[in-house]
């Protein structure tokens, strides 16, 4: 599987957002890089997986605050966007959970699926907040 290459072209143009995108690159390819170690343990699996689920619920929440303090008009289609990668990644853990579960799989697909959600999202809609969240000071 390809590691998720942080590009400039990425930049949302708030240094705080680009940072935590960056980071959640970063827990991607760790557990991509985890996937291809032998004897991979169930709990190796779940702990890197609980680190993406739980800093990617954090950064998520981080834009809702600032959609919450500037009263952004676009928030709901935005919050619906967040909301769907959320039920996604309760979905991984759902599966994680189950006895017959194929842990390398299942977290090679996680990272997979949030790394290309992400670059998704932020070509697609972060970069509408660009110009507003500018405009309020966020540089």
């Amino acid at each position: 599987m390809d590691k998720f290459i942080w590009k400039e072209e990425n930049s949302v143009g708030v240094k705080e957002i680009d940072e935590q995108h960056k980071h959640f690159f970063e827990i991607a390819n760790s557990i991509i890089d985890l996937t291809a170690k032998e004897n991979l343990t169930k709990e190796e699996v779940v702990k890197s997986l609980q680190e993406l689920g739980d800093y990617a619920f954090y950064h998520l929440s981080t834009e809702e605050n600032y959609f919450d303090k500037f009263k952004y008009q676009d928030a709901p289609l935005h919050i619906n966007a967040h909301n769907e990668y959320r039920e996604s990644v309760n979905e991984y853990f759902g599966k994680m959970n189950s006895p017959e579960a194929d842990v390398k799989k299942l977290a090679e697909e996680m990272a997979g699926y949030s790394g290309n959600w992400l670059l998704a999202h932020i070509v697609v809609v972060d970069k509408q907040y660009t110009k507003f969240f500018n405009e309020h000071g966020l540089n």
